[in-house]
């Protein structure tokens, strides 16, 4: 058998393979092109198309103009109590989502006492657009003013305030702007003016703002710990009705609550002698609390509800102390003797800047004739 030479050239195409096609042959690939040089860089001067060439093309300016701040508009506010109570949770609510929210409590609690106590009475529209649309900075600059006149016409209830006041004086208060801003339109809102901001104190008092803002916002241990609850408005009219005569009641008559909150009964009791036709402002008040932002709040309520000019709020436990309303009755009298120190003061020097102007005019006068 001869031997196969496996590099030989097949001549022939093995009858295996003759049925299947040749694979077409791959074309020639071109040889690439070769890479162009480099364009050089030429400078603006002597090429003035150039991208960076002077004077450069002017863009059209674009500018967007900042709308102006929405006012609040207030919700329907149905019954007055149920009101109420929808005011304080939404406060608590909002301040709750804010940064500050796990503490601070006592600034939701001064916004809506600052609102309650704005001085303009019987313009409740206007007033809530002023508000709405005014800046951070007059918002906070604002509620400083509120709390400085309170001061000025009740010193007695305005030093019982400062848990209220102190915020408004801390440094770093700007940072709080927002937050404070959002509080404020929450209780515009649910109609803490609508709620506050009638002429007459009748209206006015037909809820206890400060005790649904301050217990929503308290958490359920604390109320626990301070016997903090909402004293319901029926319960307190009932009673009212239950323990007074008001036909009996003689002016000058005092009323006193040793562990009052924030006056939920003093509310119910001015009511039942406003419906008797006698004036609260005829007769006495003391109440009482342990807790500082209870009392601050019960002396935002009895200017709010019209209490009148004897109201005397202390702060302390009555069942050790005992004689907290003595104390308190000495401090308001200080207050008032300090006011009216101060004012006097003042008084005095405007009245010299006057005189010194007036003296100013009369000396150029002189030189001019």
């Amino acid at each position: 058998m001869d031997q196969l030479d496996l590099f030989a050239e097949a001549e022939e195409i093995p009858a295996t393979f003759t049925a299947r096609p040749l694979p077409p042959r791959p074309a020639a690939v071109p040889a690439p092109r070769p890479a162009p040089a480099p364009r050089p860089v030429a400078a603006a001067a002597t090429e003035p198309d150039a991208l960076f060439a002077d004077p450069r093309p002017e863009l059209p300016a674009v500018q967007t103009p900042i709308p102006a701040r929405r006012g609040v508009t207030p919700l329907l506010i149905g019954n007055p109590r149920d009101a109420g109570q929808r005011l304080g949770e939404a406060v608590a609510e909002t301040w709750q989502a804010s940064n500050w929210g796990g503490y601070r409590m006592d600034i939701p609690v001064s916004i809506v006492a600052a609102l309650a106590l704005f001085p303009i009475k019987g313009h409740t529209a206007d007033v809530t657009r002023i508000i709405s649309t005014c800046t951070e900075w007059e918002l906070l600059q604002g509620y400083r003013e509120i709390y400085a006149a309170t001061w000025s016409s009740r010193p007695d209830l305005g030093a019982r305030m400062a848990p209220l006041m102190s915020w408004l004086t801390e440094d770093g208060v700007e940072e709080m702007a927002y937050a404070v801003r959002r509080v404020t339109d929450t209780a515009l809102k649910y109609g803490v003016l609508q709620l506050t901001g009638d002429p007459d104190p009748w209206c006015r008092s037909d809820t206890d703002l400060m005790s649904w803002t301050i217990t929503s916002l308290r958490s359920h241990g604390a109320r626990q710990g301070l016997g903090e609850y909402h004293t319901p408005p029926e319960l307190c009219d009932m009673m009212a009705a239950m323990t007074c005569d008001a036909e009996s009641l003689q002016k000058g008559a005092w009323f006193h609550e040793p562990a009052g909150g924030t006056g939920g009964m003093f509310r119910a009791l001015a009511q039942h002698l406003r419906n008797h036709h006698l004036d609260p402002a005829h007769y006495k008040w003391a109440i009482n609390d342990i807790d500082p932002l209870a009392a601050a709040g019960a002396a935002v309520n009895a200017i709010v509800w019209g209490l009148g000019p004897n109201v005397v709020v202390s702060c302390g436990d009555a069942l050790h102390q005992g004689d907290v309303v003595d104390q308190a009755i000495r401090e308001r009298t200080a207050l008032i003797e300090e006011r009216n120190q101060i004012v006097g003061y003042l008084a005095a020097v405007e009245a010299f800047d006057e005189a010194m102007a007036l003296a100013d005019r009369l000396m150029t006068g002189a030189k001019a004739v």
